[in-house]
């Protein structure tokens, strides 16, 4: 290993850089107010879950989901930041997520320029991280939803800040520093827990202190980074059973996988080949992205801090690709590896200018040079460019999840909040119990996704249907459903319809 000279590395970023790297992201930031500003952060179902908390904790509640059950699905640091900001400034809790995503946008832009700075010794090169991150795909997409992600990347991000420190000088302020963000992390995400893994195998391969003191800071990395944790998910299984809360097993099949996992790297640097979908194109770029990642690896492997970025990209992908075939949650998309897209930028960033560009520069004369350079910074900005324009229009014209023009002016949400107060005698069920529980303030009950030949249990109840659904419309499960109880249509609207569920008898067998 070839670790950097500690000295080089205390020193700060001159105040003219630190200066450009704020620059972009407030450049970025404001991009984002802009597309926001109309229609709010966008809220998917998981984001009322966190509004909901956090709004529970303002009332001093403690942390209950929307249902009024113990929160165990998530960790509490995120709706707990939300909450602390509303409470601070008054705001409402979607504004006040909106304020901590531009936030952490500014704050994410910034550390990466100082990050790659660290790792690079290019200020040039630290200028197209800090750019790229602005500019990428998966940042700008967290970015424009009540998530945790951002905060998850925020911290991580200190944490490597951290850990390159320590490795380099051996400072134990950097690894209790890094120790503590990773704790935080952890409490944002569960998904945290590997960045620990990861952290922890860089340490004990590249640590080069006596066998004992490289013992005790192991043991102390281990024990502050997983002490919250091991807190929260003891507090989750004496509250729910559960460490972690109960989750569905996964639907998808392995090559469905393999694609959602290919075609979300390819969409961050070349285009989404979800248009070209066969197997011989799925191959084709399985075979290519593991070639060039490998490439930018191999030849880098032998520096510290690269190292310990495919570490993490390694563990955190393999994480996110094996639970993706033992869990169903959201499908591999830019939300689930965002975590990932700034170390791997990094790596492939500093490939190219320690590796492909001696070698260029070796073959071809100085203005080949320069249209080079030129074409390069072309292809790996444009398409960053325009997706991030095209998501930003989209956001201001249609904003995003419940804020989008089709839920606020929805027909069958303005019928139900007129007949709330009837529709509540009854059981309510639902194939979007979130959407209704933000949008018109009841809670309702998930629709059955297998048939139960006794529902609904209850008795009479209410189904309201969405066309536009997170969930889908939910047809089939409605037509499945029938062979258990009697669904009446009461109103029907464009987008969606209510009916009234009464339960079958249930048929006795005659001896």
């Amino acid at each position: 290993m070839t670790p950097t000279a500690p000295n080089a590395l205390r020193l700060p970023p001159a105040w003219r850089q630190q200066l450009w790297f704020g620059l972009i992201g407030l450049l970025g930031a404001g991009w984002l107010w802009f597309a926001m500003s109309r229609h709010g952060i966008g809220l998917s179902p998981d984001s009322v879950g966190y509004l909901a908390v956090a709004q529970h904790l303002l009332e001093g509640r403690g942390f209950l989901s929307y249902r009024g059950e113990p929160f165990v699905a998530q960790p509490p640091l995120y709706p707990l930041a939300i909450a602390t900001i509303s409470f601070l400034l008054g705001f409402t809790l979607a504004t006040s997520a909106l304020l901590l995503n531009l936030l952490l946008f500014v704050a994410v832009a910034y550390f990466s320029g100082r990050f790659a700075l660290l790792v690079t010794k290019s200020f040039p090169l630290s200028i197209a991280v800090c750019i790229s991150v602005t500019l990428g795909v998966p940042i700008t997409w967290v970015s424009v939803f009540a998530w945790s992600e951002m905060l998850f990347i925020f911290l991580t991000t200190l944490a490597f800040l951290n850990l390159i420190g320590f490795v380099s000088s051996r400072d134990t302020r950097d690894l209790l520093a890094c120790s503590l963000y990773l704790a935080c992390s952890c409490m944002v995400r569960y998904a945290g827990l590997f960045s620990v893994f990861s952290f922890l195998l860089v340490l004990i391969m590249v640590t080069s202190e006596g066998l004992q003191k490289k013992a005790y800071q192991i043991i102390a990395f281990s024990f502050i980074s997983s002490l919250p944790i091991s807190l929260w998910v003891l507090r989750n299984y004496i509250l729910s059973g559960t460490p972690f809360g109960l989750r569905t097993t996964a639907s998808l099949r392995l090559k469905e996988i393999i694609f959602l996992f290919f075609d979300t790297f390819s969409s961050w640097f070349v285009i989404q080949i979800d248009i070209l979908q066969n197997d011989f194109i799925l191959i084709m770029t399985f075979i290519f992205l593991i070639f060039a990642v490998s490439t930018a690896c191999i030849y880098q492997i032998r520096d510290t801090n690269i190292l310990s970025l495919v570490i993490f990209v390694s563990m955190y992908s393999l994480f996110v690709f094996v639970s993706s075939m033992r869990f169903a949650y959201d499908p591999i998309d830019n939300r689930l590896l965002s975590p990932v897209f700034i170390p791997l930028v990094v790596v492939l960033l500093s490939f190219s200018n320690k590796v492909l560009y001696p070698y260029l520069k070796s073959k071809v004369s100085g203005s080949a040079q320069s249209r080079l350079i030129i074409l390069g910074a072309l292809i790996w900005f444009t398409h960053p460019v325009l997706s991030t324009l095209t998501l930003g229009f989209e956001v201001r014209r249609e904003g995003k999840g419940y804020h989008a023009v089709h839920w606020q002016t929805s027909p069958t949400l303005a019928h139900v909040r007129q007949e709330r107060e009837q529709l509540t005698q009854r059981t309510v069920y639902t194939n979007d119990p979130e959407g209704l529980y933000f949008l018109a303030h009841i809670r309702a009950e998930h629709l059955p996704f297998r048939f139960r030949p006794t529902w609904p249990e209850a008795g009479q109840a209410y189904l309201i249907r969405f066309k536009h659904a997170y969930r889908g419309e939910c047809l089939d499960i409605i037509e499945g459903l029938r062979q258990a109880a009697d669904i009446e249509p009461q109103a029907r609207f464009p987008d969606g319809e209510i009916y009234l569920v009464t339960p079958k008898p249930l048929q006795v067998p005659s001896h």
